[in-house]
């Protein structure tokens, strides 16, 4: 288990600290803050990776380099199986994204990450000479979830792109319905990502707080009210976050929905605003915390993109939207000592 419990109140409520990591497997499931070449095989290859395909990690991500996946696995000593497809949402019938390079919907986690597991599941256990999840435990395997920047930011939510009648409620029943499908596969293991705080990001804060204008990420951004939108990705965000700290607990330990399983909620909403708050703490000298290493200008303004002279490491953001590499090694450092019982950005249910 990733945790000791308490008793309070009749439920067993993990709190503090769990013994020393065993995870061997880190098998993760998201968007572009998490992929690390799957959508790149989509593009390159037209179709799918088939079951049994191992893509290697890589250090060519929308981070600029490695991304978290990568640092945790480091610390953990552990192997990764990484599932995540940048532009993803939780779920097309939610929020349906059509990407012109693989002639379809960006693939979603629910609609195709689960699916994809799955189907390397049974190549694993169809061919015995295979090392996929060859030593694939209960105990020693961790699946962990971030998702939702797609879902509630500008190609969603925010712009009200959801499929008609589909709510925020819709996605939190998606994000149930993940961790139903790998606790089905014997999965007991659990870390849920918060919301990022992409209100600081430049491409949702406002323009009048210095964030972007139009870029390749919002091309007409100018054209709407951006300190309004800036407020209601914050909305959308920390009412997601505020969710999960209720959900997480209510399915596990109330409605009895993953008997035997372990959650994290960890916390990249906190991680991501102390390196905005403290800056020096944790980015090489000079700190930057409100402009990306590379910016990508509307490419109807005839501007081309460029990267900062600084080092990649002085920044928060790789870009407009994503995290940059220096900060997914924060977070992945953050995760590898939650895994330990030894991070402050970890609350631990069991």
């Amino acid at each position: 288990m990733l945790s000791h419990a308490l008793l309070l109140g009749g439920f067993a409520i993990g709190i503090g600290s769990c013994a020393q990591s065993t995870i061997k497997n880190l098998i993760v499931f998201g968007d572009s803050y998490t992929d690390a070449g799957r959508l790149a095989y989509f593009i390159s290859n037209g179709t799918a990776p088939p079951p049994g395909t191992v893509i290697p990690t890589t250090n060519v991500t929308a981070g600029g380099s490695y991304g978290w996946p990568y640092y945790a696995s480091q610390k953990l000593g552990a192997t990764i199986y990484d599932y995540a497809v940048s532009g993803a949402a939780c779920s097309n019938d939610i929020i349906y994204r059509y990407f012109d390079l693989i002639n379809g919907p960006f693939p979603s986690v629910i609609d195709y990450e689960v699916p994809a597991f799955k189907a390397d599941l049974k190549y694993a256990s169809a061919n015995p000479k295979s090392t996929l999840f060859k030593h694939r435990t209960a105990e020693n395997s961790l699946y962990a979830l971030w998702i939702g920047t797609n879902d509630l930011g500008n190609g969603g939510f925010l712009l009200d792109l959801q499929t008609p009648g589909k709510t925020i409620s819709d996605y939190i029943d998606c994000i149930w319905s993940v961790f139903d499908e790998i606790y089905s596969t014997g999965g007991r293991q659990f870390a849920l990502f918060t919301q990022a705080p992409l209100e600081l990001s430049p491409l949702y804060k406002s323009v009048e707080n210095g964030g972007d204008g139009n870029d390749n990420f919002w091309t007409n951004k100018t054209a709407y009210n951006t300190p309004e939108y800036e407020e209601k990705i914050l909305e959308y965000t920390t009412t997601v976050n505020t969710i999960y700290d209720y959900g997480v607990p209510f399915n596990l330990l109330v409605k009895k929905r993953w008997p035997g399983s372990s959650f994290i909620i960890f916390d990249t909403h906190q991680i991501i605003l102390d390196i905005y708050n403290n800056p020096e703490k944790y980015l090489t000298a000079p700190a930057n915390v409100t402009s990306s290493y590379y910016t990508c200008p509307d490419p109807n303004s005839g501007a081309g993109c460029a990267s900062s002279e600084e080092p990649l490491s002085s920044f928060l953001w790789y870009d407009a939207l994503h995290p940059s590499s220096r900060t997914d090694e924060i977070i992945g450092t953050e995760l590898a000592k939650a895994l330990d019982g030894k991070s402050q950005y970890a609350t631990y249910y069991s």
